[in-house]
């Protein structure tokens, strides 16, 4: 699994960090790169590359041992991880579905903008053909004198 030199992509990333006793979503790595936790740099379709020794150091801390004044254990420290794995799929599920309705609501205002203008381009259309309307039902005399 090799990335584009020195990089990981951020899927590649979190698959080697997915074998570890806690694994990290996409979304994380990314909010993390964002916030500068992690070293990486953007390509040029602005997709995110992990520093290889960012993975690996991350690798390694999250294959420590869980300290054993831990409340409740290993087992309790487990399943509280497991709760944080599933709360940050949770937040990533949401944020892109925020994101989703945010671009629809971008969407929907830009149609209603468009269909406000040609609204009152039909309008005016409108007021211009009753106005020749009138004009041309006039009577060939009332044309004659009144102009």
């Amino acid at each position: 699994m090799q990335g584009e030199g020195d990089f990981y992509s951020v899927a590649e990333a979190e698959r080697l960090l997915g074998r570890t006793d806690k694994p990290i979503s996409e979304r994380r790595i990314r909010q993390r790169l964002q916030a500068g936790d992690l070293e990486g740099r953007k390509d040029q379709t602005g997709r995110w590359h992990v520093a290889q020794h960012e993975v690996h150091r991350l690798m390694e801390e999250r294959r420590q041992e869980v300290p054993e004044s831990t409340p409740g254990g290993p087992e309790n420290a487990s399943e509280m991880l497991d709760r944080v794995f599933m709360l940050e799929r949770e937040i990533g599920r949401l944020q892109g579905r925020l994101e989703l309705e945010e671009r629809a609501e971008s969407t929907v205002r830009e149609e209603r903008d468009r269909l406000l203008e040609e609204r009152d381009r039909e309008r005016a259309r409108a007021e211009r053909l009753e106005a020749e309307l009138a004009h041309s039902r006039r009577s060939f005399w009332s044309r004659l004198l009144r102009g």
